[in-house]
C-alpha cells in the first residue's frame, strides 16, 4: 500500500504554509560545541573592522574593489555602497527557531566572511560564487530547525533507492519497478513535524511529502528527514539537476550502490572524491547483496572499502573520521537493522547540519589559499597591485581561523 498521507504540522507557522496541499562510521567526530554552531551572520560590510585592534582593515585595494567587484560578480546583486555581494539572505521570521550557535563553526563563518572581503579584487567569480553560496546557505540552514537531520539517498540507475528508502520508512512510498526502476523527482519522508521548512528549501512540493509507518522501531529515527533522489546517472537531464542541487543542501547522504556499479567512474570522480572532505557525513551502503553467493560479498565489501580508501572517503588508519560503510539488502532485509541503529544515532546527535557545513567552509577556505599563495604578477593576478604586508598578515591569519 503506498502512503499517500499529506504531513503538515498546523503548529508550525512553515507547515500552515503547506496546509491543503496533497497531502554517524561512528569514528570520532568534531567537538560537540560544532553541533549546533551553523553560523550566524553579522552583515557589517560597511563598517569591518579587525577584531584585534578595533580599526577599519585595508588591504590595499579598497579604491579598485567596487570595479573589481562589480566585474567578478558578473553584475549580480551588490550592496550599492561598497560594491559587495549581499551574501545575506532575508532577516528570519521572528518565529522560526533559533538554535544556539556556539564558537567554532560561527567564529570559522565570520573568518571566511572577512577571508572573502580581503581576496575578493582576486576572486575569479566561480570562486566567489562559491564562497557565497557557502556563506548563503549557512544562514539558511541556521533559520531552519536544528530539530532534524536531513538526509538524501542517492545513487545509480536500479541500485535499490528507493527499495531502501520504503524499507526505512516501513511502507511503500517511493515507486520501484522491475524493469530499469528510476525516480523521476525527489520524495521527502519525515519522522517528525517541522520539517516543512527544510523540505521548502529541498524545493519539495507537498504532493511528495510523506509520512513513515508509525510502529515499532520508528521512534529511533524521530527527528529524520529522509529524501528520495532520482538517478544521478540518469539520461534526463532534469532528474541529474535535482540530485545535484539537492546534495549542496542536505546535511548527509547514503549512497547506494550495487554488486555491479560500485566502482563506476562517474560516482567515484564527480561525486565521492570531491566531497572526501565531507566523509564524516556520509554513508556508503553496499546494496543486493541477497544476490552473492558465499562470501562474494565480503570481496565487494571489501575492494569498495579499497575505492573509497583511494577516494578519501574511508576511515582513516588512525581514526579520523570517515564514511559509514555497511552491506545491506534492502529487499530481504538484512543489515537494514544495523542501518537503522547507525542513522537513528546519528540524527539524535544533531550535529550533521554543523559538520557539512564545517566542511564546505574547509573546502572553500583551500580554494582561497591559492589567491594568497600565487604571486601578483603571475596568472590571473598579472597587473594588480599587490598585497601590502599588512593585509598578508590579516589574510593569513583570516585563512587559519577559517580553517580552523
Amino acid at each position: 500500500m503506498t502512503a499517500v498521507t499529506d504531513h503538515t504540522d498546523p503548529a508550525d507557522p512553515a507547515d500552515r504554509a503547506h496546509h491543503g496541499e496533497h497531502g554517524r562510521d561512528r569514528g570520532r567526530r568534531r567537538g560537540a560545541s560544532d553541533a549546533d554552531a551553523t553560523g550566524e551572520r553579522h552583515d557589517r560590510r560597511d563598517e569591518r573592522t579587525d577584531s584585534r585592534t578595533g580599526r577599519p582593515w585595508d588591504d590595499g585595494l579598497i579604491a579598485r574593489r567596487v570595479e573589481d567587484a562589480q566585474r567578478a560578480t558578473g553584475g549580480r546583486d551588490t550592496d550599492s555602497s561598497t560594491g559587495a555581494r549581499s551574501y545575506a539572505p532575508a532577516p528570519a521570521p521572528s518565529a522560526a527557531p533559533t538554535p544556539s550557535y556556539e564558537n567554532p563553526l560561527r567564529t570559522r563563518l565570520d573568518a571566511l566572511r572577512e577571508l572573502v572581503g580581503l581576496s575578493r579584487t582576486r576572486l575569479d567569480s566561480g570562486t566567489l560564487a562559491e564562497a557565497g553560496r557557502v556563506l548563503d546557505e549557512a544562514a539558511a540552514r541556521r533559520r531552519l530547525s536544528d530539530r532534524h537531520t536531513v538526509v538524501a539517498i542517492a545513487g545509480a540507475t536500479g541500485s535499490g533507492k528507493s527499495t531502501l528508502f520504503n524499507a526505512l520508512a516501513g511502507v511503500m512510498i517511493s515507486e520501484t519497478g522491475v524493469r530499469r526502476p528510476t525516480t523521476a523527482a525527489p520524495i521527502g519522508c519525515s519522522w517528525t513535524d517541522g520539517a516543512a521548512g527544510l523540505l521548502d528549501r529541498l524545493g519539495i512540493p507537498g504532493r511528495l511529502r510523506r509520512r513513515p509507518l508509525q510502529g515499532p522501531g520508528a521512534d529511533e529515527l524521530q527527528g529524520l528527514v529522509l529524501v528520495d533522489l532520482p538517478d544521478h546517472d540518469s539520461a534526463v537531464g532534469e532528474h541529474r539537476e535535482h540530485v545535484d542541487r539537492i546534495l549542496a543542501l542536505v546535511d548527509a547522504v547514503i549512497w547506494v550502490v550495487d554488486p555491479e556499479k560500485y566502482a563506476d567512474a562517474m560516482l567515484h570522480e564527480r561525486y565521492l572524491r570531491p566531497m572526501a572532505g565531507h566523509a564524516e557525513v556520509t554513508f556508503v551502503v553496499l546494496n543486493q547483496i541477497d544476490r552473492l553467493p558465499g562470501d562474494a560479498a565480503d570481496q565487494v565489501l571489501d575492494d569498495l572499502r579499497r575505492l573509497l580508501d583511494e577516494d578519501g572517503v574511508a576511515l582513516g588508519e588512525h581514526g579520523e573520521p570517515g564514511a559509514t560503510v555497511l552491506a545491506i539488502s534492502a529487499l530481504t532485509g538484512e543489515g537494514i537493522g544495523e542501518l537503522r541503529e547507525a542513522l537513528g544515532q546519528f540524527t539524535q546527535e544533531r550535529g550533521a547540519a554543523a559538520r557539512r557545513i564545517s566542511a564546505d567552509v574547509d573546502a572553500t577556505a583551500e580554494r582561497l589559499r591559492p589567491v594568497y599563495v600565487a604571486g601578483a604578477h603571475s596568472g590571473r593576478n598579472r597587473g594588480r597591485i599587490g598585497l601590502s604586508e599588512e593585509a598578508r598578515e590579516e589574510f593569513a591569519d583570516r585563512l587559519a581561523d577559517a580553517v580552523g
